[in-house]
């Protein structure tokens, strides 16, 4: 039977926290194995479309959910996306200033920074994606930044930050996806990485008995806990193990492939 198969990036297809970020070489034989023997190989991840590198893009994907859920693509089609209204993306970029909040804004082509100063770990990944995504990077001031097209963002507290001002006023619109240390991922209501499995589902007419999500992360949990079959990565955040039905090896020593291999998909 096909099988509908959902990968995180970091931490799961490419290695994180090292200073060169590698991706086994069993990866691209195992998604050519599985899409041979008729299965669907999707990424599924927080980052959106414009924050996946040219090495993960060159890679045998079917396609994408980006963004925890507002983008959908297969091959070259646009199958979803929910981007923020400009008028609403700028007063959520007025209220995150005024609330003492460091953001990353995220799209489809392009991640906005502030050009002020950072004091959290955002500041890490603005080094980051100047390396790694040079085209789609852009800084701005904190006065210039409306009118920004973006489908989700990321916040960090600092010491004077009133993060529960700003999540009482959009707690209703929005969902704050808690990534510990005072690090916040957040998207529009009603999108996930398991709305991205669901759609998917419904496009294809798949059975939900044939999906199967693979992850590391907490941002992970929605994905593993809707998809049929789950598997955790061993270097996964502790949070994942109680949910998952299989914890397979970390990302250098080929989890992955030992995972497909363990389910018979290849």
């Amino acid at each position: 039977m096909k099988k509908l198969i959902f990968f995180d990036i970091d931490g799961t297809i490419i290695t994180e926290n090292e200073p060169k970020r590698i991706i086994p070489e069993s990866l691209p034989k195992t998604l050519q194995l599985l899409k041979q023997n008729g299965h669907l190989c999707f990424i599924n991840t927080g980052r959106a479309y414009a924050e996946i590198e040219e090495a993960i893009r060159n890679l045998p994907f079917d396609g994408y959910v980006c963004g925890c859920g507002t983008y959908i693509s297969y091959h070259v089609d646009t199958l979803f996306s929910k981007t923020f209204p400009a008028e609403f993306g700028s007063q959520l970029i007025r209220d995150m200033n005024e609330h003492h909040l460091e953001w990353l804004l995220e799209g489809i082509e392009n991640v906005y920074y502030s050009s002020s100063p950072y004091q959290t770990r955002i500041g890490n990944f603005k080094q980051e994606h100047k390396l790694l995504i040079p085209d789609a990077y852009h800084e701005v001031s904190p006065e210039d930044a409306k009118n920004l097209i973006f489908d989700k963002f990321c916040i960090c507290l600092k010491p004077d930050s009133d993060f529960e001002g700003f999540y009482q006023k959009y707690k209703d619109t929005l969902t704050f996806i808690d990534r510990k240390h005072g690090f916040y991922e957040v998207t529009p209501q009603g999108c996930s990485k398991a709305s991205g499995i669901h759609f998917l589902e419904e496009y294809f007419h798949i059975p939900h008995q044939d999906t199967i999500a693979i992850g590391d992360s907490t941002n992970d949990l929605p994905m593993l806990e809707y998809a049929s079959y789950s598997i955790a990565m061993g270097n996964s955040a502790k949070e994942l193990f109680p949910v998952v039905d299989y914890v397979t090896d970390t990302v250098i020593n080929d989890g992955v492939y030992k995972a497909m291999q363990h389910l018979d998909l290849i």
